[in-house]
């Protein structure tokens, strides 16, 4: 292991010391070329690299992926089977697209997609698993070992579409072939510049007919038509590019600022879905805070997230920085988790939103805030409210969200007000799903814009309430274990509860509390290069190389329940109507004179107590009933697998009626005695005492040790007894 990793190292290093030297190459070019386009720019009026209607030859040019680093052992498994594939069949194929562009920055591209000159119908032939999608554009999505990579056609790309239809075909310089005009036809369609690049890494060739390479050493980001034509073509690339821009710190050309802020309504005009997918490759792959930037920067968050729009509006006219915004803080928290590779559930990110939009609403102390997340964290009551403890002086303070807190607070009102603040991130993502509830929310923000635009689905809304359940519930009965306090990636990416929860804790953590929890440093967005072929043992299907990670694992007792039970959701709806009938009883009590505010308090107060204590009394009652119910029916699982699973519900059924029986002995023991003491009394007094001690000292013990033996039926929660 020890030789792998140098030789990995080693292999890394190389790599970045190759990709120096060829981009020290271009240096001189990137200068020369660059002044002349700001020339041309000025002349056409257009930073494009199409604007005459003509090919310049000048821009093709094949180069050497070695050159920049790029083996093969850096194509997953999966990619090289669909290339070989399709090339064993007589056609060409090349990866296209973003990951081209990755591998050339040494990052670990999101997915790979393939294009190739066979017909979708003939690239569905070829797969067992392949189904072909789209109406627009049209694709083969194929399925290869877990792994699902997206093969287009040059056939279905081939016809000409809005700005592209001007383009002229000269005649051919002898040094290119048929093929590098078929590939340059398809850039010629790609969104940017930086996209428009094909590999095929059977021969180590990169083709670049666009000067991509020149715009990726200057980070720049120009479309290959006119921008406003390729915006009005398709107004999601505007969305896109701003994605490019925060991930890889692209610069705009004028001529795209300028298309930008004047076709940024059209975004309106995209459906809800193809919204929330773009919205989530910004947020869930680890650029969600310059994201929001460039979206505030060009009003389009105004549009997509309007309450939030309006806050950090608000916030920036108080001339606060963006470091000191919580908002931008949870994602920036958030971005050193999650990468391409390693993305997020959109339901952490919807999650993140609510829970700053309850703060909004209602801000919180700083203790109960860090309380909420620690319990999140470490899905534990105790272990969350003593690490809380342990770390109140760190919290950070945040004026519109998070207030100093005033003194100690006791542990039953710390369960309600951590349970009221759960209730209110659940209702704030109405203001996310629901149209009405967004328009009234604005009313905090007279006169800032409202698009009225939701894109979060309600199924989304589901999901995400269960990530809070469990503090809505009997909050001091969560036990939740986990072997490692490590992210599982995988769980993450497929939306988990129990890893979201933890991952949305942790977040939360490391904004209001930076560096309380151990081992929390930011992931460089950096490929690692893992050879495969230093394997000995590797399969032959991975002699391709891959991309490695370690596996995190956990074990959590309620892993096989993602949705909320009927009971937690009935107790979620009556904790939902408990806190808004105190908002609206607070809200109720300010309108009074002062003379009766006191009187009105004070018996608001009492119905709050004698409710909370009929809250309180009610729960061990219903949760006896069901371990009774669970003794009789089923037995618990983990107990399942222990021996003697029959005789352990034979046994606790015999604990119970043993202490239904010790309690009647006891009673019966305790009369006699009273009536020795009542006839003999003044005779028998210290050895009646005496008797009456020993007796209590059995029964104790008794007690204690038929307790000790039965289940614990009050101290489980309603969830737990429904996980069993």
């Amino acid at each position: 292991m020890a030789a792998l990793a140098q030789q990995t190292k080693a292999n890394f290093l190389l790599s970045h010391f190759k990709a120096f030297l060829v981009f020290q190459k271009f240096n001189h070019n990137t200068y020369s070329k660059a002044t002349h386009r700001e020339q041309h720019s000025a002349n056409m009026g257009s930073g494009s690299v199409v604007d005459t209607g003509e090919i310049d030859f000048s821009k093709w040019r094949k180069l050497y992926s070695r050159d920049f680093g790029i083996s093969n052992s850096l194509i997953p498994a999966y990619a090289w089977t669909v290339l070989k594939s399709l090339q064993s069949g007589g056609f060409e194929a090349y990866l296209v697209g973003g990951c081209v562009r990755d591998l050339i920055l040494n990052k670990i591209p999101k997915d790979f997609d393939v294009i190739t000159t066979a017909r979708l119908p003939q690239i569905k032939r070829r797969f067992h698993r392949a189904i072909i999608v789209g109406r627009r554009f049209p694709i083969c999505r194929v399925h290869v070992n877990g792994s699902i990579v997206e093969v287009s056609s040059f056939d279905t790309r081939a016809k000409p579409t809005g700005a592209s239809e001007k383009l002229s075909v000269p005649k051919m310089p002898k040094k290119f072939h048929q093929k590098d005009f078929i590939l340059w036809k398809d850039s010629m369609h790609r969104d940017f510049t930086v996209n428009s690049l094909f590999f095929d890494p059977s021969v180590n060739t990169i083709y670049d007919y666009a000067d991509a390479i020149v715009d990726l050493k200057s980070l720049q980001l120009r479309t290959l038509v006119p921008a406003h034509l390729s915006f009005e073509e398709d107004c999601a690339r505007i969305l896109r590019g701003l994605r490019l821009a925060a991930r890889l710190k692209l610069s705009f050309s004028k001529e795209i600022e300028i298309a930008m802020h004047k076709l940024s309504p059209s975004i309106m005009l995209l459906n809800k879905s193809r919204l929330m997918m773009e919205v989530n490759y910004m947020l869930s792959y680890g650029a969600a805070e310059p994201s929001l930037s460039l979206l505030q920067r060009f009003s389009i968050l105004e549009m997509l997230l309007p309450f939030h729009a309006a806050h950090l509006a608000q916030q920036s006219n108080k001339q606060l920085s963006e470091s000191s915004v919580m908002l931008m803080k949870l994602f920036s928290s958030l971005d050193q988790l999650v990468t391409c590779d390693r993305p997020s559930h959109d339901s952490l990110w919807v999650a993140l939103l609510a829970f700053h939009l309850a703060l909004i609403t209602d801000p919180q102390g700083a203790f109960v805030v860090l309380t909420f997340a620690s319990v999140l964290y470490h899905g534990n009551w105790k272990e969350g409210v003593n690490f809380a403890r342990r770390h109140s002086d760190a919290a950070s303070i945040y004026a519109r969200e998070i207030s100093d807190s005033q003194g100690s607070i006791s542990d039953d009102e710390l369960v309600e007000r951590v349970t009221e603040l759960a209730v209110l991130v659940q209702n704030s993502l109405d203001i996310l799903t629901d149209k009405d509830s967004l328009q009234e929310a604005m009313s905090k923000f007279p006169g800032s814009p409202c698009s009225g635009l939701v894109f979060v689905s309600k199924n989304m809304r589901k999901v995400v309430e269960v990530i809070f359940d469990v503090l809505i519930g009997d909050v001091r009965s969560l036990k939740t274990r986990r072997n490692s306090f490590e992210i599982d990636y995988t769980l993450l990416g497929k939306g988990q509860t129990h890893e979201t929860r933890f991952v949305l804790g942790k977040v939360i953590l490391d904004t209001i509390a930076p560096g309380v929890i151990p081992g929390s440093e930011v992931i460089k967005h950096t490929l690692v290069k893992v050879d495969a072929q230093l394997s000995k043992n590797a399969p032959k299907e991975n002699m391709g190389g891959n991309v490695k990670f370690k596996k995190r694992k956990f074990v959590c007792e309620d892993d096989n329940q993602p949705n909320a039970s009927s009971e937690i959701k009935h107790n979620r709806d009556e904790k939902r109507n408990t806190v808004i009938a105190k908002q609206s009883k607070e809200k109720a009590v300010e309108k009074h004179d002062n003379e009766s505010l006191g009187q009105k308090l004070d018996n608001g107060d009492a119905v709050t107590k004698k409710k909370s204590k009929g809250e309180q009394s009610e729960l061990p009652q219903n949760g006896t009933r069901m371990v009774l119910e669970g003794v009789k029916h089923q037995v618990p699982p983990h107990k399942k697998e222990r021996k003697g699973g029959d005789k352990y519900q034979q046994a606790s059924v015999n604990h119970l009626k043993l202490s239904h029986n010790v309690d009647n002995g006891a009673t019966t023991k305790q009369h006699s005695l009273k009536e020795k003491r009542d006839s003999s009394r003044e005779q028998k007094e210290e050895k009646g005492e005496s008797l009456h001690s020993r007796k209590q000292d059995l029964k104790g013990g008794k007690l204690a040790s038929d307790e000790k033996s039965k289940p614990k039926a009050g101290n489980q929660t309603l969830s737990d007894l429904f996980r069993r």
